[in-house]
């Protein structure tokens, strides 16, 4: 009986082995349970066979050699993979180079000509803020040869790479502080003008340097909204008064990715933080980022200046004013509705437009923006969805102590706030562009509630 339990067993066992080696290729979790290909035929400019040249695959993401190949006489190459990933298939010969990325999903994926193209040395400086270079940062063109690591005054060198649009990222040492980088470039035709340079500013952490984050977009449950919490919780949160409403918004083109806002309408719906705990006394810079839309300014007076979000006094005899991001108008050489960025250093000074910064556009009513204010110490600065749009030099070098709350609102203004952060750390221009990036939804609010 037991021989026949074991005869029993060997036979269902082999059935199994069986299915499983008939099986598609393509599994759950990323790996294939075949070794597949990248193949391809490695040709030259004139579209004639490449014999006896190595070709490599590499991994764009993990940067490790996969598999490589020598072509045959008909310039044959074939290259095993398995996990599924985006690779990076390159070959030189001579003075002429070959590069393509490509995506495997558990399938052969066929190539037919790879060709071979001229190439250009990529060179230029990597700097981690506006007066300070990096060393040691690695450059590299993604699943590639071509590498480089900057040296102690920042600058790199990659040397005989395809002609043609490629990506070049850039890898911090650091990346608790500083965010890896990759920038679509054209080899020996490069944006900066000089050929075959390119420099790179590398941007800051979204987290690094934060103190405070009101995420209004994550409140969840539709209708009348009392509180939010501070993510960082730095502070006890924000307060809101009068009932302003979370509505979520879906994008038009009927993808998964939902954005949600609370809409503040009038001066009787408002947020405090009435305690910020200090988050910006004795700081030597900071910024302020919100991403909203302003849909109404309901007064009809030709000079008005509507604070958004400030830690202001709203006039009191002692305010210890710090900043208003606001829209105005008739004020500030602002002829038309505009952001505007007001500072003070929190020894009574008043907002005034000696310390203020004005954008040089006109408000779009209706439009989704992503504003970042940031002083660095010397400077206010304030940037429109990625571009820097106002600069003011301003002379107080540090912000005093300060009791005033932050306020959101409080006008007599329709405006819907999704996003609001606060850091101590000064930003720049390589910081709102890759921000700017992080909060791009191509679909603008559908309304107000």
């Amino acid at each position: 009986m037991n021989k026949f339990y074991l005869t029993a067993f060997a036979g269902l066992l082999f059935a199994a082995l069986a299915w499983v080696g008939c099986s598609d290729n393509e599994v759950a979790g990323g790996v294939s349970e075949e070794t597949n290909t990248i193949a391809g035929i490695l040709v030259d400019k004139k579209g004639a066979p490449v014999v006896r040249a190595m070709v490599y695959c590499k991994s764009v993401e993990a940067d490790t050699v996969t598999s490589s190949d020598e072509t045959d006489s008909k310039g044959k190459f074939s290259l095993s993979v398995k996990l599924y990933d985006s690779y990076g298939i390159s070959a030189t010969v001579d003075s002429m180079a070959y590069y393509e990325v490509v995506e495997f999903n558990g399938k052969d994926v066929e190539l037919n000509k790879a060709t071979l193209t001229e190439t250009a040395d990529i060179s230029g400086r990597v700097m981690l803020r506006d007066d300070s270079t990096a060393a040691g940062i690695v450059v590299r063109v993604p699943g590639s040869p071509w590498t480089a690591t900057t040296d102690s005054l920042g600058f790199y060198k990659l040397e005989g790479v395809p002609a043609g649009k490629t990506t070049l990222q850039v890898v911090p040492t650091d990346l608790t502080r500083f965010v890896r980088v990759n920038r679509e470039i054209n080899v020996g035709r490069l944006s900066g003008g000089e050929k075959g340079a390119d420099s790179v500013m590398v941007p800051l952490s979204m987290v690094y340097g934060l103190r405070s984050w009101w995420a209004f977009s994550a409140v969840g449950n539709e209708g009348p909204v009392d509180f939010v919490s501070d993510s960082r919780s730095w502070t006890a949160g924000m307060s809101l008064y009068g009932n302003p409403e979370y509505g979520g918004f879906v994008s038009y083109d009927e993808t998964s990715n939902v954005v949600g806002a609370v809409h503040f309408k009038g001066a009787s719906q408002f947020g405090v933080v009435e305690d910020d705990r200090g988050i910006l006394d004795g700081v030597t810079g900071f910024a302020v980022e919100v991403v909203l839309q302003v849909d109404k300014v309901l007064d009809t007076a030709a000079t008005y200046r509507k604070n958004l979000v400030g830690k202001l006094g709203f006039g009191s005899e002692d305010d210890q004013n710090v900043f208003s991001l606001a829209v105005v108008r008739g004020e500030c050489s602002a002829d038309k509705p505009s952001f505007a960025f007001f500072m003070a250093d929190g020894s009574g000074d008043s907002l005034s437009c000696k310390n203020a910064v004005v954008s040089k556009n006109a408000l779009e009513f209706g439009k989704r923006y992503y504003l970042m204010a940031t002083w660095n110490g010397n400077a206010v600065s304030l940037y429109e969805n990625g571009k820097k749009v106002g600069e003011t030099d301003v002379l107080f070098e540090k912000i005093l102590p300060s009791e005033e709350s932050i306020f959101v609102g409080k006008e007599s203004l329709e405006f819907s706030l999704e996003d609001l952060r606060v850091s101590v750390e000064p930003l720049n221009e390589a910081d709102a562009e890759f921000r700017n990036k992080s909060h791009e939804i191509e679909t603008p609010f559908l309304g107000t509630i």
